[in-house]
């Protein structure tokens, strides 16, 4: 038991302490501008919440009294682990004498476990930037995620490889310098949520990152134009496990997220987010 001398319009002596949670540690107390503050920490996971009353005993600590009705600050319910303080108006709620106060801060659980929330989210990278992820957010959540672009699925019946296309066409063709990515990635993993609004995933699926080069095909006879194609480059193509991994933050309903995959282990992107949780 800690006592200190304050001033509340006379001369009294404080003590605080706690009795009834291993919760509630480090119970100080003072006066401040007439009003006397209380200041404890409370401990706990951080998905934990209390709800926080203070009593009062002017025996020592043998009996006490409460709660406190003319309280202020973090009191009450919906209160989280963390530094907190309480300011008590004693004059209205206790004669005033020169006496010994003693102070019990209690805590009592009411939640144990945070809300799961499902999410979806809008998320690309710069070569697959289609895609949408949608899953359980809680303490081990799960999701899914599917990435494209607008080429995932277009055919390439050629191959350039050896400095040659694969052309067995009638007439001639022309590369028109429209090259670009057909990719496409599918993945499945886990989260878990370490911190408040804070979560981390991990993953791996498969995809695919495929180079392709736009052909024009022409008639021997009169040079006609008889239609476009694609050409695969060999030397570009990469496919395989892609694993991925990131972290989320929630505000609220709003969704954010960033990461990073890896294809094949050859293949590195960033990968951003947005979305909801509900």
């Amino acid at each position: 038991m800690k006592s200190v001398r304050l001033l509340i319009l006379f001369i009294a002596i404080l003590a605080s302490r706690n009795l009834s949670s291993q919760e509630v540690r480090n119970v100080t107390s003072e006066v401040n501008n007439g009003m006397v503050l209380i200041r404890y920490d409370v401990g706990g996971t951080f998905y934990q919440t209390f709800t926080i009353s203070v009593y009062v005993s002017r025996d020592g600590g043998n009996t006490f009294t409460g709660p406190l009705k003319e309280v202020t600050g973090d009191v009450g319910t919906n209160i989280r682990k963390g530094n907190h303080s309480i300011t008590w108006d004693i004059i209205k709620e206790m004669p005033v004498v020169e006496e010994t106060l003693v102070f019990d801060v209690r805590a009592e659980v009411t939640g144990e476990k945070p809300k799961s929330s499902v999410f979806v989210q809008y998320v690309g990278n710069a070569t697959t930037y289609l895609g949408l992820r949608a899953g359980l957010l809680k303490i081990w959540g799960f999701y899914g995620e599917v990435r494209a672009n607008t080429a995932a699925f277009q055919s390439a019946p050629y191959t350039y490889k050896d400095g040659r296309v694969d052309y067995n066409g009638s007439g001639y063709y022309q590369f028109t310098g429209q090259n670009g990515y057909s990719a496409f990635s599918a993945l499945a993993g886990l989260t878990w949520q370490p911190a408040r609004n804070f979560f981390l995933y991990l993953g791996a699926g498969y995809g695919w990152e495929k180079y392709q080069m736009q052909i024009d095909t022409y008639s021997y006879e009169g040079d006609v134009k008889t239609g476009s194609s694609y050409v695969l480059y060999d030397g570009y193509n990469n496919s395989g496990i892609e694993v991925d991994l990131g972290m989320m933050l929630k505000i609220k309903w709003f969704l954010a997220s960033a990461g990073a995959t890896a294809l094949n282990f050859k293949s590195f992107n960033f990968t951003v987010g947005i979305g909801a949780a509900f």
